[in-house]
């Protein structure tokens, strides 16, 4: 073992998460990939993303940069899905490339569905390869791509 790595047995790790999902109201569903990997990383005390290690003001500025940006073009975002698998998203927040309103203005409510409360973690956003509205968590942002244009 590395000196100053911590080892954890799997039944220690297990009890961290399911303590984290009764303290977060997620129940005791069955535990994904990605939730004990990060569990993992916060145990050993390792970095995270640059959103994960922010301050509040700073997970702040980064959702609101992210929400302008996605108002005035495409940008491709890289996250991991609540399955764990890694998903790669052309998005836009832009009026002019949303559908148009044919009851909910953003498309969340679907045939019997009730609209979710806004999650300050989470964005709601058009899907431009699927014309559909899909969801991503700020904390599980891996990467941003966006094209800059200096001309008009």
């Amino acid at each position: 073992m590395v000196p100053g790595q911590t080892r954890f047995s799997m039944v220690q790790l297990e009890m961290v998460m399911i303590k984290k999902r009764l303290l977060t109201n997620r129940g005791t569903l069955p535990i994904m990939t990605w939730e004990k990997d990060e569990t993992l990383r916060l145990l050993k005390g390792a970095p995270g993303t640059y959103y994960q290690e922010a301050d509040e003001d700073g997970k702040n500025t980064m959702r609101s940069w992210i929400r302008e940006v996605l108002q005035t073009t495409t940008i491709t975002v890289e996250f991991t899905k609540a399955d764990g698998t890694l998903r790669e998203m052309n998005c836009t927040l832009q009026p002019d490339k949303l559908p148009t309103a044919v009851g909910p203005i953003d498309g969340i409510i679907k045939e019997g569905k009730q609209r979710k409360e806004p999650d300050a973690e989470s964005l709601r956003v058009f899907d431009i390869d699927k014309q559909e509205w899909r969801s991503f968590r700020f904390d599980r942002l891996k990467k941003i791509g966006l094209e800059l244009r200096l001309d008009k």
